[in-house]
């Protein structure tokens, strides 16, 4: 009679365990595609600036994702989340910007 109990008890752990490391592994994912994105953007930024060579912009590209990534390690979903938003926010206010100031 025990054993099925404790078969399903070791089931149920080894579930919560695999559902853990699946959180985690997909909030890894997202800070990384979320780092990727941001400095993607602020590369193709820089090249319109200053219109450096392709090694440059692979360069910077991996240097600013891989910092960004260990600036936003510490937070969760939600945080890192309302970041993508207030930066996206923050984009499109940009961009409305050089659009009024363009035309004027």
């Amino acid at each position: 009679m025990a054993a099925p109990f404790l078969k399903s008890n070791c089931e149920g752990k080894f579930l919560k365990m695999r559902i853990k490391q699946i959180k985690k592994i997909s909030l890894t994912v997202f800070k990384a595609l979320s780092s990727f994105c941001v400095a993607y953007v602020l590369t193709l930024i820089g090249r319109e600036l200053l219109s450096f060579a392709l090694f440059s912009f692979v360069f910077l590209i991996l240097s600013l994702s891989i910092s960004f990534f260990y600036l936003i390690k510490p937070y969760n979903f939600l945080t890192v989340l309302l970041l993508d938003l207030f930066l996206v926010l923050f984009a499109l206010l940009l961009r409305f910007y050089v659009m009024t100031a363009y035309s004027s």
